[in-house]
């Protein structure tokens, strides 16, 4: 794939649109596609400490010269007795940034892949994509929209989403105070969800070399209260018992918008009560995302 610095339309010879051949973005594609809003969860970043050495501010420096290419893998599975449901979506997808604006950032999904037979078929509709991030301090993510092609199938639709909104409601904001390496700092944020959960995240930069920062970290979810709605109803559950807890490491570079590398884990299980409490609903749940 061969990207260029940003140019006006007349020096694109084969008569594209410069917002989806130049480094960076003179338009917004996925507003013009007429994007809908997705909620992403703000997140609060605490610095615990702020390392030994030379300290820094790890501040975004927006590349505008070419485009970023990665590859989100996520997979959620959620297991009961006698039942299990998992499910896996690949997306490929290049990004880049606005020209004018650094904190907007535009996306094109390539192909969506999964191993799972059935919605595999649908998902080549979702080829093409058009999607928008905008971000905050710390490279943290704000809002979504994404224009899913007419032609996508509402399960394509849902399952490109969810993967794009746990990856995005999983990440690891950066602190806006001067660093180093060996920093150490907490992210929150509250999710919402059948279960509506506060996410806490401690991490700590473990290198720094040029522009990309290496993080671990290790992350837990707590309930905010009792209820459990159930996906595609107005019925709810109560919540007995739940644990979700994990971690894992990423690779951000300060000159792309998404990360470039890294996975997390996340495992746990909860119990779920009904009408008859002697009959509670046990759960194993899971999740994992990765950039590559």
């Amino acid at each position: 794939m061969l990207v260029a610095g940003c140019s006006s339309e007349s020096d694109d010879a084969a008569g594209a649109s410069s917002a989806t051949v130049a480094g960076c973005a003179n338009e917004s594609p996925s507003r013009a596609a007429g994007a809908a809003p997705v909620p992403i969860a703000g997140a609060t970043v605490t610095l615990v400490d702020a390392g030994e050495g030379e300290r820094r501010v790890a501040a975004p420096a927006p590349d505008t010269s070419s485009a970023q290419t990665v590859t989100l893998v996520t997979t959620s599975d959620v297991a009961s007795p006698g039942s299990s449901d998992a499910e896996t979506v690949e997306t490929p997808m290049t990004a880049r940034f606005s020209c004018a604006e650094k904190s907007e950032l535009e996306l094109e999904l390539g192909t969506v892949t999964s191993p799972d037979a059935s919605l595999n078929a649908q998902l080549p509709a979702m080829t093409g994509t058009k999607a928008g991030l905008t971000t905050g301090p710390g490279l943290a993510p704000v809002a979504l929209r994404l224009a899913p092609p007419e032609q996508a199938g509402q399960e394509a639709r849902l399952a490109v989403e969810q993967s794009l909104v746990t990856a995005l409601n999983t990440s690891i904001a950066l602190p806006t105070e001067p660093i180093a390496v060996g920093a150490r700092w907490r992210t929150e944020r509250v999710i919402s969800a059948a279960a509506t959960v506060t996410q806490t995240i401690d991490a700590r930069l473990s290198a720094w070399d040029g522009n990309r920062l290496t993080i671990q970290f290790s992350a837990e979810e707590t309930p905010v209260n009792s209820v459990f709605a159930i996906p595609g109803g107005s019925d709810t559950l109560t919540i007995s018992r739940f644990s979700s807890e994990g971690g894992g490491s990423v690779e951000i570079d300060l000159s792309r918008g998404l990360p470039v590398g890294g996975q997390l884990t996340y495992t746990g299980a909860r119990e779920l009560v009904g009408a008859d409490p002697s009959r509670p609903l046990v759960q194993k749940t899971g999740l994992s995302v990765t950039w590559r």
